[in-house]
């Protein structure tokens, strides 16, 4: 007879977890990438100043902190509140990065 492991459990959830994680960065970093194009643009256009790019360079440093953190909190054992703030802290800065280029434009 075969019992229930839990590690086993934990250890698929993280490798879980992991994937999800690498997922949104990818798909952050997709809109980083084109909002670097986009400010890149509306500097050539409206002859704006390097300055604009900044925004933009804080979205790129601190989503892998935030990503880092809510892994740390995964697993501490908040497997739920962790998920829950990853996937908004990927929406919000996907929403305002759109919103600051939809400001330069």
């Amino acid at each position: 007879m075969e019992f229930y492991n839990d590690n086993e459990a934990q250890k698929t959830m993280n490798i879980i977890f992991l994937f999800a994680q690498m997922m949104l960065l990818s798909i952050v970093y997709i809109f980083i990438y084109t909002s670097f194009l986009a400010v890149g643009f509306a500097i050539e256009k409206y002859e704006l100043s390097v300055i604009r790019y900044f925004p933009v360079f804080i979205a790129l440093l601190s989503f892998p902190i935030f990503l880092y953190k809510y892994r740390q909190m995964f697993k501490a054992g908040k497997m739920m509140i962790a998920t829950m703030w990853m996937m908004g802290t990927a929406s919000l800065t996907i929403i305002l990065l759109y919103v600051y280029i939809s400001i330069l434009l």
